[in-house]
């Protein structure tokens, strides 16, 4: 509803008929005014007419460029709505492949399940050499998983002697390897 005011721009009253609540008419004059004042103080022969249109002027100059951001925030805004669609149906598409790949992977793990429970015992390994060499004459080598052959060993040294030369050489590897000697395997 239409109401009318008294205001006062830069010392002068004016009586005007408004839409707007009284603090929107506050807020709006008390603008005016102050920009008016500024442009009376920074130039103290323009008239009050003068700075009245000056501000309408500068008013008119911010619109225009006002409309001009809002037209281009507005052609961006449309830009975006159609990159929005495009990455909406990709990530349609990902779902679905998303979809099909774990749907792949579950027959895959039902597959690999049966396979599992239907295994075969593993076939038994190759008989072990004998411990013992077959004539006294032989030399046997021993190996660790990161050295040079060893030094032959007489057939004839005890099982003692044996052991102690069988642990120096898992010391040369180092404690980190013992477990991955020849002679352990």
């Amino acid at each position: 509803m239409k109401q009318k005011y008294t205001i006062t721009v830069a010392d002068m009253e004016l009586n005007i008929i408004s839409d707007a609540s009284p603090d929107e008419v506050e807020n709006i004059v008390g603008i005016l005014d102050r920009r008016m004042r500024d442009i009376n103080l920074k130039s103290p022969r323009c008239t009050k007419n003068e700075a009245a249109i000056l501000c309408a002027l500068s008013y008119c100059s911010e619109r225009i460029a006002m409309q001009e951001a809002f037209k281009k925030v507005e052609k961006d805004a449309f830009r975006f709505a159609g990159e929005n669609e495009k990455l909406k149906q990709t990530i349609e598409s990902m779902q679905a492949e998303m979809d099909t790949l774990r749907k792949d992977a579950d027959v895959m793990r039902s597959i690999l399940d049966r396979a599992s429970i239907t295994a075969v015992a593993p076939a038994p390994t190759a008989e072990p050499a004998p411990k013992e060499p077959a004539k006294k004459e032989v030399e046997s080598v021993q190996l660790s998983a990161f050295d040079e052959p060893a030094q032959p060993v007489a057939p004839a040294e005890s099982a003692e002697e044996d052991a102690q030369k069988k642990k120096s050489q898992k010391n040369r590897v180092g404690t980190m390897f013992d477990l991955l000697t020849f002679s352990d395997v």
